[in-house]
């Protein structure tokens, strides 16, 4: 059968994965500007022969969702857009005006990831506006401080010199750009995510991370804990410092001043010795924690091969509750109770503020924080009824 009447009668998995795909690019799960997933990735994905993967690749490039040159992988276009009145408007007929910028890194390009999540939910809801997201990629990885203030810099920089209708990014380099930050703020609408920038006159959208925290030191506190350990980074950024003092908020209004808080930094990488966190853990059964919170999930598995390497089992010996849910399960197969981020909604959450000052320019700086929700796995345990 040739490719052509491959298209013109596909079969019923062929038209499954063809809209499938077309779904993926138009909703912006495959940002513009970015190369498509390879063949191999695809088949698995779908679980279908590359014949049909490649059929799909063609029949997306004919629609103008795709372009590709002979021997390179293809690059996902920028796909059409329902206008808020005047209908639909094409990639070629749309002005940059019409283009937000969404800067941040695409945390290493894996399916699903919260970068990849964010983008999906603000391009949705822009594009019900007559909008269209960007994904301006910082790269692979987070760099160093300069690495990070250069990169972000130039992006500040193009959306203004492109003539963007706006920008949304986290600031890595928190420290650093804020003139320029500022000067673009100005000019056009400027939505922070994730952090608050001190001195930054922008909107932001970003989670309640204190009261997320809150509920889930709440949450070991009702299970019957009572000497709860929490592990966090030495960052100054207010996702860090507010998880921090919803820790400690929970731990002060159920114990007052009778149970102290434990308060530990991870080490800055692996090659660091955990040295305050075994001497706690090496304290005799009645005094060390029966549960660890952590300021993320990441920070949780960590946490997780460091107490196997001291003897203990999560959640045997020891509860561990995590944050952001983008890790399901430690490496030892156990599910990991975290508190998930609702990815999507932050998206479209800056994009509501995006369409706010859009709107009025002159209106006061605004802050939308979403809640988080608990998803309790198997790495938490009551102990209630047992000697604490």
């Amino acid at each position: 059968m040739s490719t052509n009447s491959l298209l013109l009668h596909p079969s019923s998995i062929q038209c499954r994965v063809i809209e499938s795909l077309r779904e993926r690019i138009q909703s912006g799960r495959y940002a513009a500007g970015e190369w498509l997933p390879s063949e191999r990735e695809l088949t698995e994905d779908f679980q279908v022969h590359r014949k049909i993967i490649r059929t799909a690749i063609v029949q997306m490039v004919s629609e103008g969702l795709l372009t590709r040159e002979p021997n390179c992988r293809p690059i996902v276009k920028a796909p059409p857009l329902q206008g808020a009145v005047s209908g639909t408007i094409s990639s070629s007929q749309l002005a940059a005006s019409r283009l937000v910028a969404l800067s941040m890194w695409h945390g290493g390009g894996e399916s699903g990831s919260p970068q990849q999540r964010i983008f999906w939910g603000l391009n949705q809801a822009l594009g019900q506006g007559g909008y269209h997201g960007v994904f301006l990629d910082l790269g692979d990885s987070i760099g160093t401080r300069k690495e990070n203030a250069e990169r972000e810099a130039l992006h500040l920089q193009y959306a203004l010199d492109q003539g963007f209708g706006g920008i949304i990014f986290n600031a890595y380099a928190y420290q650093d750009n804020h003139e320029l930050i500022q000067k673009v703020a100005r000019q056009m609408p400027t939505v922070l995510i994730d952090r608050v920038l001190v001195g930054v006159e922008a909107d932001f959208a970003g989670l309640q991370n204190r009261q997320a925290m809150y509920d889930a030191t709440k949450y070991l506190i009702d299970q019957g804990h009572r000497r709860i350990a929490y592990v966090t980074k030495s960052e100054s950024i207010n996702p860090v410092q507010d998880r921090l003092q919803g820790y400690l908020s929970a731990m002060y209004d159920a114990f007052d001043r009778t149970a102290g808080e434990m308060v530990i930094s991870t080490p800055f990488s692996d090659s660091y010795s955990w040295i305050v966190f075994d001497a706690i853990f090496r304290l005799s059964p009645e005094e060390r924690p029966t549960a660890v919170l952590c300021v993320n999930d990441l920070d949780a598995v960590r946490v997780a091969e460091q107490l196997e390497k001291l003897g203990f089992s999560v959640p045997e010996d020891v509860s561990l509750i995590g944050f952001d849910n983008i890790v399901r399960s430690l490496p030892s197969g156990v599910g990991l109770t975290t508190m998930a981020q609702p990815f999507e909604e932050i998206g479209a959450a800056a994009a509501r503020l995006f369409f706010r000052r859009l709107k009025d320019h002159s209106a006061p700086q605004s802050h939308m924080e979403i809640p988080a929700t608990l998803v309790v796995r198997e790495s938490t345990r009551s102990i209630k009824n047992e000697a604490n």
